[in-house]
């Protein structure tokens, strides 16, 4: 908003009939438009190797994942589908102790999921981040009970791992 009254300010002495205008025109396109190139790349961050590998990784999953549907009460509680509808995934699972899941959903692709699940404690954590690896937020299920809320520290510091471990498996490093 600020650029554009410098800008309004900057052509207030031009009428658009006026001689200024016509003989400066050409200027005072080139000047908008590499203002607003400048404004269009001050909005993307610099991509680092972990977001471009976990670009990569959803990339690869929605290429190759498998066909799958994220339940309606973890895509309720993660916050993805506000009325409790199945959101259909792609997604990598791990069986073992624990089993572990990356999925990505089809319909919005900055809704990443990855899971750890311990049958023999029967604790579910699913992690909901964006397509930049932020933690947006974090769902536990302890004896079939879901509990949301955003990311504390020692969910912060949990999720680590599982987020390398992932960028590992799905993209790993080029020498």
């Amino acid at each position: 908003m600020l650029v554009m009254r410098g800008l309004l300010a900057l052509f207030a002495p031009f009428s658009l009939h006026s001689a200024s205008w016509r003989r400066n025109r050409s200027t005072i396109f080139v000047l908008l438009l590499a203002v607003g190139g400048l404004a269009a790349q001050s909005q993307k961050p610099a991509p680092g190797k972990a977001s471009s590998r976990l670009a990569s990784a959803i990339e690869r999953t929605l290429d190759q994942g498998h066909d799958a549907i994220l339940p309606p009460h973890v895509s309720h509680l993660l916050g993805i589908s506000p009325d409790e509808h199945e959101v259909p995934v792609k997604q990598f699972v791990e069986m073992g102790a624990p089993i572990r899941g990356f999925e990505v959903s089809t319909a919005e692709h900055n809704d990443v999921v990855m899971f750890v699940e311990s049958l023999d404690k029967k604790d579910r954590t699913f992690y909901l981040v964006s397509s930049r690896g932020v933690l947006r937020k974090v769902l536990s299920i302890i004896d079939g009970v879901g509990y949301d809320r955003p990311p504390t520290a020692a969910d912060k510091a949990a999720f680590e791992p599982e987020k390398q471990h992932w960028l590992d498996v799905l993209a790993p490093k080029q020498p």
